[in-house]
């Protein structure tokens, strides 16, 4: 596995995959992210993307805006949040945040395995994310619907 930050010679498929993967715009807390002008980082395994990940760094924080593994349970995820956290430190963020919705329960362990703590529940908020982004479905994983946001974070 190699940890590569997204260039202009991968951007396109950068671009393919969150396009795939998320849909554009990518939608957090109320705020639409063009996914296509984010920094971020790749996995490349075999010449291959096996992984991706996107942030936002404002007065919030550094936020994960997307993150896709493509290769479950080899520490390809884990690989691109690092990359992220030391792009948080360098940057003297107060803390590394992301949200998730309530459908994906496997994120929902994933993080909290990785050390971020759960320290909000946006009741509802997906009605707003909707407005941003009409395309959400109302049923999520397993058809669970998607209500709420999930924040998680690590303060730095």
């Amino acid at each position: 596995m190699n940890i590569k930050p997204i260039t202009a010679e991968n951007r396109e498929a950068v671009t393919e995959i969150l396009k795939r993967e998320w849909g554009l715009p990518i939608v957090s807390r109320e705020t639409a992210h063009d996914g296509t002008k984010l920094p971020g980082f790749v996995s490349v395994s075999d010449e291959k993307i096996n992984g991706l990940v996107t942030y936002n760094i404002d007065e919030r924080g550094c936020e994960i805006t997307s993150l896709n593994s493509f290769e479950e349970n080899k520490g390809v995820g884990s690989a691109l949040i690092d990359a992220v956290l030391e792009v948080a430190k360098e940057n003297n963020c107060a803390r590394l945040w992301l949200v998730t919705t309530n459908d994906i329960i496997h994120a929902i362990r994933f993080y909290q395995r990785r050390g971020f703590d759960w320290i909000a529940t946006h009741i509802n908020s997906a009605d707003g994310m909707r407005r941003l982004k009409p395309t959400i479905p109302l049923l999520g994983e397993e058809n669970i619907p998607i209500k709420h946001e999930i924040e998680f974070e690590i303060r730095l």
